[in-house]
């Protein structure tokens, strides 16, 4: 189940990225850093929560992963300012997702009770992941 979530998030990671870069001549830089913004936050919390769920292990390289994706995500808007936004916010999202993930496997870290949300919080943010991205698909029109 986390393979199908993480490999979905890639896929509408992508599929916004190639979007951005056909648009770009029609979308001003607020509506692209935002667009960025989400969608590097988003895609860097879900995909990187599932890594952690499916490794078990030290995963913190999936920071410069996600910092590289988000970059390059704001690059191909053509503005340098939403570069920077998508690698901060593709960071910041791959360290929230692997906080949430480390926690999700041990769940004595915080003192939670949280046992039975190991499968509900992965689906949860992909839900979540869904919604935004049919928001942005919606607003480009």
């Amino acid at each position: 189940m986390q393979e199908a979530i993480l490999l979905s998030a890639i896929a509408l990671f992508i599929f916004h990225t190639v979007l951005l870069l056909k648009k770009r001549f029609i979308v001003t830089e607020r509506f692209t850093h935002t667009v960025v913004t989400v969608i590097a936050s988003g895609a860097g919390f879900t995909s990187s929560l599932s890594l952690v769920l499916i490794f078990k292990g030290d995963m913190l390289w999936s920071l410069g992963l996600f910092l590289l994706a988000g970059y390059i995500c704001g690059a191909v808007s053509g503005y340098a300012s939403t570069a920077v936004s998508g690698a901060i916010n593709g960071s910041i999202g791959s360290v929230m997702g692997f906080m949430l993930g480390e926690v999700l496997l041990n769940p004595e870290l915080c003192g939670l009770p949280i046992q039975e949300w190991q499968l509900v919080l992965p689906i949860g943010s992909m839900i979540y992941f869904l919604f935004v991205s049919l928001i942005i698909l919606l607003s480009y029109r």
